[in-house]
């Protein structure tokens, strides 16, 4: 595969994820924010821009702060990575179902339009249930090559990142309440894993067994321990049985991370040297990615005469 269509077909699965995770925070915390004080200067609504992945932002209106994560251009918003996706997926026309596209047209346009301002729960549903239709469609309509692989590797990348970060800021944020019950309750919400978590313990939502649960859990399709196992498969995938590529090792090396019991069992203690870790190894993976299937150079760095090697496409 050309990389530039890997690399358009990797962005449309990250930015989908972006625009659903987005939403999702927003009509969580909107709900949140109504058990809680919203005065000028609480710095509840800068938390949630930077929950979003905003950066280095001051935002104290919450009429503000929606306006921003659902169509400003200065970081993640809805509109943007719903248009986004809708551009790579135009770059990658003829690798993609009819139907596929013509949703995601449509999902664009929707979201595009004034007026959402008098519904906005009903517009970020709008936005996730679209969103939920499109990875039904790539699972369901499009054909098991690398296409569908690097569309699912982009997936599971960004909400592996999202999960990530989501644990990480809010066990920052909350370091001095831990057992603050609306506050992890609208967390596993965040990672549609309340009903879950609810269904699996009988222990109380809190710090430790939500962390616990959303980064270690590798039958809950958010956790990050699944979404690392995802997208280890999806390279192993791309890259064929007899191939063990640069990816794959780090990819590896997450999925382990996540798999470790004893960062499992060390509760919020370990959460820092489990993020450290993971940021080191996203950078690594970062590069190994681009140097694989996104920006590959034009001659192979593998030995010549090795069963295994594959030159890169430009």
């Amino acid at each position: 595969m050309l990389s530039r269509a890997a690399t358009s077909l990797t962005l449309l699965g990250r930015q989908l994820e972006r625009a659903d995770y987005v939403a999702r925070v927003l009509d969580v915390h909107v709900d949140l924010s109504l058990d809680r004080s919203d005065d000028q200067g609480t710095g509840f609504w800068t938390a949630v821009m930077l929950l979003a992945g905003w950066k280095a932002i001051d935002v104290d209106r919450r009429e503000q702060a929606i306006e921003l994560l659902v169509g400003g251009a200065a970081g993640p918003s809805v509109q943007q990575a719903v248009a986004a996706a809708r551009s790579a997926a135009q770059s990658v026309r003829p690798s993609l179902p009819s139907e596929l596209y013509e949703q995601l047209n449509t999902l664009h346009w929707r979201v595009q339009e004034a007026g959402w301002e008098r519904d906005l729960h009903g517009f970020l549903m709008t936005v996730e249930l679209g969103i939920y239709l499109l990875d039904g469609l790539v699972e369901d309509t499009m054909f098991r090559d690398e296409a569908r692989e690097f569309v699912r590797l982009g997936k599971f990348l960004e909400r592996m990142d999202n999960v990530v970060a989501l644990i990480v800021r809010k066990a920052a944020e909350l370091r001095d309440e831990p057992e603050a019950y609306l506050e992890w309750t609208a967390v596993l919400k965040c990672a549609f894993a309340f009903e879950t978590y609810r269904l699996r313990f009988s222990t109380p939502v809190a710090a430790e067994p939500v962390a616990r649960y959303l980064l270690f859990d590798p039958a809950l399709p958010r956790s990050a321990a699944f979404c690392a196992d995802e997208a280890l498969l999806s390279v192993r995938r791309i890259d064929g049985e007899r191939v063990r590529s640069a990816p794959a090792r780090v990819l590896a090396r997450l999925s382990g991370l996540f798999r470790d019991p004893s960062a499992a069992a060390g509760g919020l203690d370990a959460l820092e040297r489990v993020s450290g870790e993971y940021r080191d190894l996203s950078v690594q993976l970062a590069g190994a990615l681009r140097a694989a299937y996104f920006q590959p150079g034009k001659v192979s760095a593998t030995v010549p005469g090795d069963p295994t090697s594959r030159a890169p496409q430009q």
